[in-house]
């Protein structure tokens, strides 16, 4: 435990001693935004951090294309969340790049997919993102290990059926665009 807290003191005390400077002539203002999300299958509601031109962060849900909350899998379009209003992003071409049958590892129960270079339009806006206009370009990876059979004749192998959730699992979205709002 004593390591532990010795590592966690050195990076607290690297950050703390950082030279930021004057961080306002480094300002991001030509429109680029970066997004990094994460999700879990069994958590509706992930996390979401966008830097650059927007610097906002919140969670982010299923929608239907004119942002009403949906439990619907896959989800037409999400809706991040976001402190100072919310962004509509459809998902149409994220849905259909991962409805791919995922990569199996049956030794460890594990399965993963990803997503190439993704485009994904912003549909609209709310509060300071009313008037938000553009897209992200996305790259997104998801997968998570399955429960295991507990009774019958295949007790102890993995069970990919779909019928529980996984007992653990991720989804990960690193994107980035020119934005205008």
């Amino acid at each position: 435990m004593a390591g532990k807290s010795a590592i966690s003191l050195a990076v607290a005390m690297a950050f703390s001693i950082l030279p930021f400077g004057d961080v306002s002539s480094h300002a991001t203002t030509d429109g680029v935004a970066l997004v990094n999300l994460h999700q879990t299958f069994t958590d509706p509601a992930g996390s979401i951090v966008i830097t650059g031109i927007i610097g906002d962060y919140g969670s982010v849900v299923g929608a239907d294309l004119k942002g009403n909350l949906s439990q619907k899998s896959p989800t037409p379009a999400v809706l991040f969340k976001l402190k100072k209003g919310t962004i509509l992003v459809n998902t149409a071409e994220m849905n259909k790049a991962l409805a791919v049958a995922p990569a199996v590892q049956n030794d460890t129960c594990s399965f993963s997919v990803s997503g190439k270079t993704l485009t994904l339009p912003i549909i609209k806006g709310t509060g300071a993102y009313k008037a938000i206009t553009g897209k992200f370009n996305a790259s997104v990876a998801s997968g998570g290990i399955t429960p295991t059979l507990t009774s019958g004749v295949n007790k102890g192998k993995c069970d990919f059926s779909n019928k529980y959730p996984p007992v653990a699992s991720f989804f990960t979205l690193i994107a980035s665009g020119a934005v205008s709002y």
